[in-house]
């Protein structure tokens, strides 16, 4: 059957839900539902979340044609976009979560910060800039060793391959551009469709040899499981169209016609319903917009996949999480689970702005600054499908993803110094010693990975203009997720506590240092950058570097995780290896909340793999197809 477009989608929708008033009935083909749908069916599982995890897991239970799947999500469809779809016209605003306000952060001046996230069918993977990478063998293995048991990279390798349909570059093509492509480690007939771009700007080959001359290494398939190096990055992009791939069209669009798969939008979870054995049975939701409260049931199992932001905020709400907390909004504890919101991280980042008075035309800043330029090359695009409307609008081709010995002289006295501090020195206070001891054992394990050089300290990215961006890999620093009130539509207490512990200060100085050294390399040097303000090339005291970095971090780069980490209980865990909440039954944790530890990669092919393994591990306990 082919493929629908959205309008026709909600067309039919509300063609059908006209006749499901005058019968009484869920319509017979209804995927995009309503709430007097809702009320008539009967629902196997309910997903709170329509992200990538959500529809991932939906998509896989539903192909059992006798089990029923409702997906709530509190942002809408999209459009199909040319800001969506095309990587050349990216723009995420319209549907992400607008304001999504952290509370003031101590290290950054004090300041408040937007924390990006998709609001939106199909979740981050709408909004994201497409980066599609894989984390290290190192960091899988640290998963292991905290408790995740088959979680190890060759566990989710055949996952990771299972989600994908990679486009294979042309082999002359990816020699020019300098990178390899190894086909072992890729699908070739998943739902979710990747390549590598191709095209570049010539200037990214002056980067990509001041990156090597620095004393890094030309990386192989970035996807093969060493994250360290320099790459031409993998996009989850189509690559035949040169459109995103995303997880509507991927996990939704082609199956839609499904009568078991249900996906009521622009409604939110505000809390899960227990009974008195403290199974979960159902979800008490309403419409983001605001309205009544209304309930749906679910036989087996309540999926949360809200995200690391609003997944902790309905387990409190719904009496799971710190048994402190929820006295203190008189909710009845369900499970004293003091993880639940604790252990939230993410990756800083910094924007470096440049002048490059002698740089390589065109570039990425061309398309701005010329606006016939721009629009020859988006017909390039329309006729060709290639040209730099093929890459996410503001990046450029290349990553350098240098391990901290590699990045700085520094690394072991840095490493050291870091390894004789308390542990629990800077994490928030009152913190539970069930979390104290899960934390311990991660710092051991984060200071031994920047010890090697497997696992890369943070991320450089020249755009071959005006900017380079810069992500932080290893926090050391701890936040939380609270809820503020018992009103479900207001905003949790988000507060990264964003270099609250002083060695990330360091490790955040050696990147921007190590970013200096390349752009220093005579490849580089010939253009002239000069670091433009706050910054200056003149600027060496590293007192006062530290406090312009300060300036301009951002807690945030859309990869949140860990607050309902998968670990023991006696570690501050939340649910075990199967995504099972501990103390309860009938509820999982599937989205990104569930990761012990961040890795160093976009999440998105990770969360693909994970979806695709927790959706067979349901399979396998209910014994469905």
């Amino acid at each position: 059957m082919k493929s629908r477009t959205i309008l026709s989608v909600v067309a039919s929708a509300f063609v059908q839900e006209v006749l499901s008033a005058a019968l009484g009935k869920a319509p017979k083909f209804a995927t995009v539902v309503s709430p007097r749908d809702v009320a008539d069916t009967e629902y196997d599982f309910i997903i709170a979340g329509g992200g990538i995890s959500g529809l991932t897991v939906a998509d896989r239970l539903t192909e059992d044609p006798s089990i029923n799947v409702l997906v709530i999500e509190t942002g809408g469809f999209d459009q199909n976009e040319d800001f969506v779809l095309v990587p050349g016209s990216f723009f995420p605003v319209p549907y992400m979560w607008l304001p999504l306000l952290s509370v003031p952060q101590p290290a950054l001046n004090n300041k408040v910060f937007n924390i990006p996230a998709g609001k939106v069918v199909g979740g981050g993977s709408v909004v994201n800039g497409m980066v599609y990478v894989r984390p290290s063998k190192e960091e899988l293995k640290a998963w292991e060793l905290l408790g995740a048991t088959g979680w190890d990279w060759n566990d989710l390798l055949p996952y990771y391959k299972k989600s994908e349909t990679f486009t294979p570059p042309d082999p002359a093509f990816a020699a020019a551009a300098n990178f390899s492509f190894d086909p072992s480690v890729h699908g070739t007939s998943g739902p979710v469709k990747a390549s590598f771009p191709n095209f570049y700007f010539e200037g990214s080959r002056n980067w990509f040899q001041a990156a090597i001359s620095s004393g890094l290494k030309a990386a192989g398939d970035p996807m093969a499981g060493d994250a360290t190096g320099v790459i031409f990055i993998p996009s989850v992009v189509n690559g035949e169209t040169r459109t995103r791939s995303h997880a509507r069209i991927s996990h939704y669009t082609p199956v839609q016609s499904r009568p078991n798969y249900h996906i009521l939008d622009s409604h939110t979870v505000s809390k899960v319903l227990f009974n008195a054995q403290k199974k979960a049975i159902g979800v008490e939701y309403l419409p983001t917009a605001g309205g009544q409260t209304l309930t749906a049931h679910a036989k087996k199992e309540v999926l949360l996949a809200a995200g690391a932001i609003h997944t902790p905020q309905i387990l409190q709400l719904s009496g799971v999480g710190p048994k402190k907390l929820l006295e203190k909004f008189s909710i009845p504890v369900v499970a004293d689970l003091p993880g639940v919101g604790a252990n939230f991280h993410d990756q800083p980042s910094i924007i470096i702005p440049y002048n490059v008075t002698n740089n390589i035309h065109p570039n990425v800043g061309t398309l701005n600054e010329d606006p016939a330029y721009d629009a020859a090359q988006r017909a390039l695009y329309d006729t060709s499908k290639t040209g730099p409307y093929v890459l996410t609008r503001g990046l450029s081709s290349n990553l350098a993803l240098p391990p901290l010995c590699k990045t700085t002289s520094k690394c072991h006295s840095i490493l050291a110094s870091a390894a004789l501090t308390n542990p629990f020195k800077y994490l928030p206070e009152a913190t539970h010693p069930t979390v104290k001891a899960g934390y311990a054992l991660q710092r051991s394990m984060i200071l031994g990975q920047l010890a090697g050089d497997k696992v890369p300290v943070s991320m450089i990215h020249w755009d071959t203009a005006n900017s380079v961006r810069m992500y932080f890999f290893k926090p050391l620093s701890r936040g939380t997720v609270q809820i503020g009130s018992t009103d479900p539509r207001q905003t949790p207490l988000i507060d990264p506590r964003t270099n609250s512990d002083p060695v990330d200060e360091e490790l955040i100085l050696a990147s921007f240092l190590k970013n200096r050294e390349i752009m220093n390399q005579p490849t580089m040097a010939v253009l002239n950058p000069l670091e433009a303000a706050p910054f200056s090339n003149s600027v060496t005291d590293e007192a006062q570097l530290k406090r312009i970095l300060a300036e301009v971090a951002e807690p945030s780069s859309a990869h949140q995780c860990c607050t309902a980490a998968m670990m023991p209980k006696l570690l501050g865990g939340v649910v075990d290896s199967k995504m099972r909440v501990y103390d309860v039954s009938g509820l999982r944790v599937i989205d990104t909340s569930f990761w012990p530890m961040v890795l160093t990669a976009a999440p998105t092919a990770t969360t693909y793999a994970s979806g695709e393994k927790i959706a067979d591990a349901i399979k396998a306990a209910y014994g469905l197809l």
